[in-house]
């Protein structure tokens, strides 16, 4: 009965269809189109444009005005290298001072092709290194992808066409030869359902904002994946498995700390106080943690989305 209650009020929460509040995307995405995707001092990837997706995605779009506040833009504009893209794309990825290329490249792209044409070449380029970046070029390709499938915009275009240049700059790992295991549609979504499995067991254990991503990472790989085929799954699987490698070894000693964590309420309340919160962390986890758990029913996915609720907790973790 209460599994029955919980997933009702998920349901209510994960808006699939008709979001509220849809439109401010565009302005969000407009209003940062020409923004350093680097935060100063730290250097950290700038979350303007991912966290109010996230609150959008939870019918909280009425409250992303107000977030984005409070967060500057910082006028950005790199000067291309004039190295030919695509052509030359393997010596341009990983490399910051080609981040002007890139945009220039996506944006053309993307301004004359179909989105899921262009996500489905560069992210079976890309997906051997799901991790770059901390997952972010990932989850911001991620993030556009899914208002793109909700309203076809420019401004959504140039906004995915920002995430995948994020990718590719962080881009570590050498580009992948020819898997040698082909996943089937099983093997690839539970295996990557895994990964994030055992990355909330390990944010539950040791609530950090890396471990944090070991969840919102494979969660953001899922949202994308309906547009790629079995080899590019093939490639991300692989990936996964060495980004998780630690927190599936520790996967079974990691979940009992789970039993003393309770469940988060999920009331409007708690919800609205994600939005009130100027780091998108907490919105992105939990949107993530809830439609994992939607997809599976495991709790502990709530659990793990049950500790950024606690305000006392988050600050010692961001510090």
């Amino acid at each position: 009965m209460q599994s029955t209650s919980i997933s009702m009020r998920i349901a209510a929460v994960l808006v699939a269809d008709k979001r509220p509040d849809e439109d401010i995307l565009d302005d969000v995405y407009r209003k940062y189109r020409d923004s350093h995707p680097f935060m100063p001092v730290t250097h950290f990837v700038d979350h303007s444009t991912m966290g109010p997706e996230a609150l959008v995605a939870m019918g909280l779009g009425g409250k992303v005005p107000a977030w984005v506040s409070h967060h500057d833009v910082r006028l950005y504009e790199p000067t291309p290298t004039g190295i030919a893209l695509p052509s030359q794309w393997r010596e341009a990825v990983g490399r910051q001072e080609c981040h002007g290329d890139w945009l220039r490249y996506f944006d053309s792209e993307l301004s004359t092709k179909p989105a899921v044409d262009v996500l489905a070449a560069w992210i079976e380029r890309f997906s051997c290194d799901v991790g770059a970046l901390l997952f972010h070029g990932l989850i911001r390709t991620a993030h556009a992808a899914r208002a793109l499938q909700h309203k076809e915009s420019q401004a959504r275009h140039a906004e995915l066409a920002r995430g995948l240049s994020l990718w590719a700059i962080g881009l570590r790992a050498g580009p992948p030869g020819k898997p040698t295991h082909q996943a089937t549609d099983d093997d690839w979504a539970s295996e990557i359902m895994h990964c994030a499995r055992a990355g909330a067991a390990t944010f539950i254990r040791k609530s950090t904002i890396p471990n944090l991503h070991l969840v919102t990472g494979p969660m953001a790989y899922l949202m994308v994946a309906h547009h790629l085929n079995s080899q590019t799954h093939s490639i991300a699987a692989a990936a996964f498995r060495q980004t998780h490698a630690k927190a599936i070894d520790t996967y079974e000693s990691n979940k009992g700390a789970a039993l003393s964590v309770a469940l988060p309420s999920l009331d409007q309340p708690d919800l609205e106080a994600l939005a009130a919160r100027t780091d998108a962390h907490p919105a992105k986890l939990t949107e993530a943690a809830l439609r994992a758990y939607q997809a599976t029913g495991d709790e502990l996915f709530l659990k793990a989305a049950a500790r950024v609720q606690d305000y006392n907790l988050w600050r010692a973790m961001v510090g």
